[in-house]
Formats: structure tokens, C-alpha cells, sequence
């Protein structure tokens, strides 16, 4: 009995001695986990393997939030990319380790490219601000592609960041994905040889796949090139051209608004366009039809000459700008000058959903007035039968009426405020 005691007291000293862990109190890590290795590191697996692909940090991550059970919703499976595969693999935490495999089994023959997101955090919270990618073929040479661009967002003319690309290969529709950086660039490295099709999405619901009503456009890339270019995205649809609002901006000129963008090339004549008046359809007579972007240029207002007073007034506003220059300390002019801006290099006419009419005869407030357009295609090339809207007499009498309501109310609420200021003035004795 005394030596089984013994034995107990020898095991529970072995067992307390093997768990040597870190202090309490101890500083607290500030660096998010670093990706140490992957697996398979070769960018080839065997034929026959059957495994899983593995990311390996030098800590341990932190799998706290939704868990993974197969619907892309989990913590861990919203920073997987997986491809060519579109279905959400088997994703599994291990501590400092992660694995990943598709559910249907490795393919023999296929480039795996599975990436890992920025926005893995540890048991401190710190959250990795760049990612990993692993790529391997099985039974298969190692594939070494590449293919770089930039996605822009057409209608603001900007970079797009956390865009969405897809990488679709010609050969076999694999299709592969990656997300744009901060600055709307991507870089497709491992990729198997071929053309492919390249699309970029503006991915909103952020759920890694192109879904309806998400702005998006294409390019082709040959074998031979790897620069992709830019791709600049807008919203589109198979619907035909639709007008959703018609407005009277002055006595000759209509502003009429569709649902989605309009081609910048389109230009209507007086065979494609026509004004009239209701009730019996009387054409008014029309001058062009285009889209606000290109109307605009073509239609600027004529510059005010100047009066002496006014070329008096100029003169003295440059000296006042001068000597207010020459004032500034000698420390603000040595300031180091703020890099240009990122801006596309791709030039591309401005996107606009509004078609202004410009008209020979005069579009009166107390007329109601009948537009009819035909061969209007949308940005995406959609075109469709001749739309057409009416501008009623109401219609414009309700905007004139709400104008004058927002001017009367905002004269009485600046005399208001005027007589509010003027009543708590304090009035010091003499």
C-alpha cells in the first residue's frame, strides 16, 4: 500500500513538472500572429493525397464568434478563399494551426490557390492586417501564372478597395478569387497556365461571390499578357432602359432620370426624341438629347463680361492674396508637398443616369407636356422600345410651390434667429 503511494505521488510531480506554461501577469503580446508555414510547401502534392492544407502560426489564434460549420458564416470561414472551388470547403482550427480541404475531395490535375484573409486575431485581440496565400497542384507541375490590375469604380471615377476579382481560366471555367487592396490593385500569383476572363465585383454583402444588382465589368486576358489593366465597374441589369423621373429645369430645358446608368456615347436626334404638348401631341421642337455629362460640355453659360468696378475689385483681391502668401512663416513653406493623388490612368467619360433635353419651343409652367425616346441604351448596352413619360402641369406647379415654401421658410427662420439674437443683447448701464 505505502509503495503504491508512492507511485501516485512520483506521477502527479511528472505530470505537474510537464505543464510549464507562461507566468500570470505576464506582459501581454501586442503583435498580431505571424504565419509561420504552410502545407504542402512544395506547390505540388502527390497524387494519392488525401490531407489537409494547413496555415501554421507561431501562436495561438483566437476562434471565438460564429463557429464553422459549413455555411460561410463561421469566424474562420469568412477569411478562407478557396478555388477553383466556389462551394465553401471544410475548415477546421487547431489552435495555431488552420486546415482547409474541399468536401469533396482533392482533384487530381487541379491548381488549389486558397487564401487567407487579413483579420485573424489572437487571445490578446490582435488582428492581422495581411494575409497568406497557399498554392499547390495535385499530380500536377507546379503552376506559376500571374496576373495583376486594378479595379475602379466607374461611377466615382476612384479606386475601388475590397473589390471582389474572379480569375475564370478558359480551359476548364476554374475560377479563382482574390480581393483588391486598399488602393483597387490585385495580384493573382500561382495560377495555372491560360487565358482567362477577368471580372471584378463591387462585393457590398461582402459574401466573396457576384451576386444581382452588384456593380461589375469584364476583360479578356490572352496567355501572353499578364497585366490585367484596369476594370472599371458600373451597375448594370438585362432590363431595358427605364425612366423614373422627368423634371422641367428651365423654359427650354427637360432633365429626365433613368434606373441605371447611360451609355456616355448616346446621342439622340429628332428622329429618336420628341417634346409635345397634351393634350394633342403637338411636337415643341427639339435642339439634342444627351447625357448630362456631355450636355453639360456642350452647353456651358455664356461668361458675364466684366465692369471696371468688378475688374477694380479683382485687383485688389490678387494684392491681398499676395501679401497674405508672403506673410506665411518660412517653416510652412519648406513643408514637404503632399504626394499627387492616386487617380486612374485610364481616361473614360463621366457615368450619368440623367438625359437632359434641350427644346426650340418654350416648356411653360401651366402646360402639361408628353416626351417620348427612342434607341436609349444603358452603359451596359441594354436597349429597349421607345420609353415614354409625361410632364404634367401639376407635376411642375407641386416643384415650384415646394421651392418657393423652402424660400419663404428659410427668410423666416433667419429673421427669427435675427430677432432672437437681437432680444438678448446685454445692455450695460452708463
Amino acid at each position: 500500500m505505502r509503495g503504491l503511494k508512492r507511485f501516485l505521488l512520483a506521477a502527479l510531480l511528472i505530470a505537474a513538472c510537464a505543464r510549464i506554461a507562461a507566468p500570470p501577469g505576464g506582459p501581454a503580446r501586442r503583435i498580431p500572429p505571424m504565419l509561420l508555414s504552410t502545407f504542402p510547401d512544395s506547390g505540388r502534392a502527390p497524387c494519392d493525397f488525401r490531407g489537409a492544407a494547413e496555415f501554421r502560426f507561431d501562436e495561438v489564434t483566437n476562434d471565438a464568434g460564429e463557429p464553422n460549420f459549413g455555411a460561410g458564416t463561421g469566424t474562420i470561414e469568412r477569411l478562407i478563399l478557396f478555388s477553383p472551388d466556389t462551394a465553401v470547403p471544410q475548415v477546421e482550427w487547431h489552435r495555431d494551426r488552420i486546415t482547409v480541404r474541399p468536401r469533396g475531395g482533392w482533384r487530381s490535375g487541379v491548381a488549389y490557390r486558397i487564401e487567407l484573409l487579413p483579420g485573424l486575431a489572437d487571445l490578446h485581440q490582435n488582428v492581422t492586417k495581411t494575409g497568406g496565400v497557399l498554392a499547390f497542384a495535385v499530380c500536377a507541375p507546379k503552376p506559376t501564372r500571374m496576373l495583376q490590375g486594378r479595379v475602379v469604380d466607374w461611377t466615382t471615377r476612384r479606386a475601388m478597395p475590397g473589390a471582389l476579382v474572379i480569375a475564370i481560366r478558359q480551359a476548364d471555367q476554374g475560377r479563382y478569387r482574390t480581393i483588391a487592396d486598399s488602393t483597387g490593385r490585385f495580384r493573382f500569383e500561382s495560377l495555372p497556365d491560360g487565358g482567362f476572363v477577368v471580372i471584378a465585383v463591387n462585393d457590398q454583402n461582402r459574401d466573396h461571390l457576384r451576386s444581382g444588382g452588384e456593380a461589375w465589368d469584364s476583360t479578356i486576358v490572352d496567355p501572353a499578357r499578364d497585366s490585367v489593366g484596369e476594370i472599371w465597374t458600373f451597375a448594370r441589369d438585362t432590363l431595358p432602359p427605364r425612366i423614373l423621373d422627368v423634371t422641367r429645369v428651365d423654359s427650354q430645358t427637360i432633365s429626365v432620370r433613368f434606373a441605371r446608368p447611360l451609355d456616355p456615347a448616346l446621342r439622340l436626334d429628332t428622329a429618336s426624341a420628341r417634346v409635345a404638348l397634351l393634350p394633342d401631341t403637338v411636337s415643341i421642337g427639339l435642339v439634342d438629347a444627351y447625357p448630362k455629362p456631355y450636355s453639360d460640355s456642350i452647353h456651358k453659360p455664356v461668361p458675364v463680361p466684366r465692369t471696371a468696378a468688378a475688374d477694380s475689385q479683382f485687383r485688389r483681391d490678387s494684392l491681398r492674396a499676395d501679401s497674405l502668401s508672403r506673410a506665411k512663416p518660412a517653416a510652412a513653406t519648406n513643408a514637404r508637398p503632399l504626394p499627387p493623388p492616386d487617380l486612374p490612368k485610364e481616361k473614360r467619360p463621366e457615368l450619368s443616369d440623367i438625359m437632359i433635353i434641350k427644346t426650340r419651343g418654350l416648356v411653360r409652367v401651366d402646360q402639361s407636356y408628353f416626351i417620348e425616346l427612342r434607341n436609349v441604351r444603358t452603359a451596359g448596352g441594354q436597349t429597349g422600345p421607345p420609353v415614354r413619360k409625361s410632364l404634367l402641369r401639376d407635376l411642375v406647379k407641386l416643384r415650384l410651390d415646394s421651392l418657393a415654401k423652402i424660400r419663404t421658410d428659410s427668410i423666416r427662420a433667419d429673421s427669427i434667429r435675427k430677432a432672437k439674437a437681437d432680444t438678448t443683447k446685454v445692455i450695460k448701464p452708463r
